[in-house]
């Protein structure tokens, strides 16, 4: 196939060396004369002194081991990743720097899309498929009641526009925004500003990038993720401070620790929690609007008069207004979230909006990448179009309900789909040794599984979830796993002791804050990208 990638991001560059793998003939549209995207530092798409919150450990591409030494990486650094990646044989053969694309249309059984150079020429070529890559954490969102008018004497920065903290020397700032930028921005801030107040609607789980000696994300395996719902959150807030004593000892002392919270959820930054205990960041209330002389009023009545405001507020959902359809693209029309569901020759390969993801780093959009590719190659299927139609409504009727993205456990149910990891209706044993260790990264390729325990996994329940999956399967099923030696006698015991309704799916779906409308608690594939954070 013919098939145009837009943008060079983390997801576009795997879509091209995955579909270039499979013998396709690619081109790959990029509108920055670099790759990276967000991590390129001249896109102006991260603010100064963003960190991944994803360790060396579990960042990169599964067929591509850091250089870099650094236990989370900087945006110089993961830039430098990428453009290793990119040295592959052909692979920035296929990009086309300089060329924003405009329009994207059907053509026949294909697809024309026009590109603009940066002197303006435009070009129009035919295509198969189209690969949407172009990222959801661009546009900035803006208080509904709009920014303060000229001449107020406030000056108003996004998130993006953040360079630093010079020149705040003396000023009084307002950071809105209890995500990770609006952390890691306020705690920048807190030794250069003369105060600097925090805006925060609900109280976050936030927790240091190194936990008692182990990387925030190499505590449980995939497995584990899921396990340790079950283990009530006030004995989890327990474990914690038996690993990191000092720092909650100053969390629960700056009343910001959510007691009733979600296992999952946890924002990454070690600097804010201490800032505000050493009084260095004053938390206020939610945001509410700016007054027409340009104070800004709180949820709670109280005005304050600042020199700048900076909103970390997210991003709006990505433009795809270049996409010429019978209407405009919907993300209603969506399914699982990546194909338009009316032609899955069109497909997104983009973090889902409106919801809160974790974990968005390269095996995230490589596994999307490998299931979208799979399906345009004809190795896996869809479902029909009245299946599809059905999924989208009642799965994306109700984006105003944000949901919870673990993108760990997504990547497993990626690569279940696409046929990248044992089937477990097979390969038990190589299913089970996958889900079971570290989100190690190199673990996800094809024949390379090899057990590597999680720091903490000894405290779960994984013989209880390993039973719950195996309950999930047809008794037939586990009849023939046990006679060709991939579980034994006491896992087929087990599994038929599972009591019905604790049936766990292979792709260990997991809990959602509460209940949805739109689909069951545990729903993970109705989810996506959390705040706009770069994960």
């Amino acid at each position: 196939m013919r098939l145009a990638v837009i943008g060079a991001g983390p997801a576009g560059l795997t879509c091209v060396k995955q579909a270039l793998a499979d013998g396709h003939d690619v081109v790959c549209f990029e509108k920055h004369e670099d790759i990276g995207g967000i991590w390129n530092p001249a896109s102006g798409g991260a603010y100064a002194g963003v960190r991944m919150q994803s360790s060396r450990m579990s960042m990169p591409f599964s067929d591509h081991p850091p250089a870099f030494t650094a236990d989370f990486p900087t945006q110089d650094e993961v830039q430098a990743y990428l453009r290793s990646y990119a040295a592959e044989p052909g692979l920035l053969d296929a990009v086309r720097f300089g060329h924003e694309v405009v329009r994207v249309a059907k053509d026949g059984e294909g697809w024309s899309v026009t590109a603009r150079r940066q002197g303006g020429a435009e070009a129009t070529e035919r295509v198969d498929a189209v690969l949407v890559a172009n990222g959801e954490l661009w546009r900035s969102r803006l208080p509904a009641g709009g920014l303060p008018a000229p001449g107020t004497g406030v000056r108003v920065l996004t998130a993006p526009e953040y360079r630093g903290p010079s020149g705040f020397a003396g000023q009084r700032v307002l950071v809105v925004g209890g995500g990770v930028s609006g952390a890691d921005i306020a705690a920048d801030l807190a030794p250069h500003a003369a105060r600097v107040d925090w805006s925060v609607r609900r109280r976050q789980l936030f927790l240091p990038r190194d936990i008692g000696g182990a990387y925030n994300d190499a505590l449980f395996s995939y497995a584990g993720r899921v396990a340790v719902e079950d283990v009530p959150y006030a004995e989890y807030l327990d474990w914690l401070t038996e690993w990191i004593p000092d720092y909650m000892r100053g969390y629960r002392a700056t009343g910001l620790l959510p007691e009733a919270g979600f296992h999952g959820a946890v924002h990454v930054n070690e600097k804010i929690v201490p800032a505000v205990h050493d009084g260095g960041v004053h938390p206020v209330a939610a945001f509410d609007r700016f007054a027409d002389d340009g104070q800004v009023v709180l949820a709670d009545g109280t005005t304050g008069r600042y020199d700048t405001v900076v909103l970390c507020l997210g991003y709006e959902p990505p433009d795809y207004g270049f996409i010429e359809l019978p209407g405009e693209l919907a993300r209603e029309d969506l399914y699982e979230h990546h194909f338009w569901r009316h032609d899955p020759t069109l497909a997104v390969v983009n973090t889902p909006v409106d919801t809160e993801a974790f974990g968005t780093a390269c095996p995230y959009f490589e596994a999307i990448a490998g299931w979208v590719l799979s399906v345009l190659g004809g190795k896996t299927a869809l479902p029909g179009p009245a299946e599809r139609a059905e999924w989208c409504a009642r799965h994306m009727s109700a984006l105003h309900d944000r949901r919870y993205l673990d993108c760990w456990l997504e990547t497993v149910r990626y690569g279940l789909l696409s046929g990248t990891l044992p089937d477990p209706a097979v390969h038990f044993r190589a299913y089970w040794t996958v889900v079971s260790s570290q989100v190690d990264p190199a673990n996800l390729r094809p024949g390379r599984a090899r057990p590597v325990p999680a720091v903490h996994d000894g405290r779960l329940d994984l013989d209880g979830v390993r039973h719950r999956v195996l309950a999930a399967l047809p008794a037939g099923t586990r009849q023939r796993l046990l006679a060709a030696g991939e579980i034994d006698a006491s896992d087929l015991a087990a599994a038929e002791r599972v009591p019905a309704g604790r049936e766990l799916a292979p792709w260990l779906p997991y809990r959602q804050r509460e209940t949805s409308a739109t689909g069951p608690a545990g729903h993970a594939g109705a989810a996506g990208a959390a705040e706009g954070e770069a994960a």
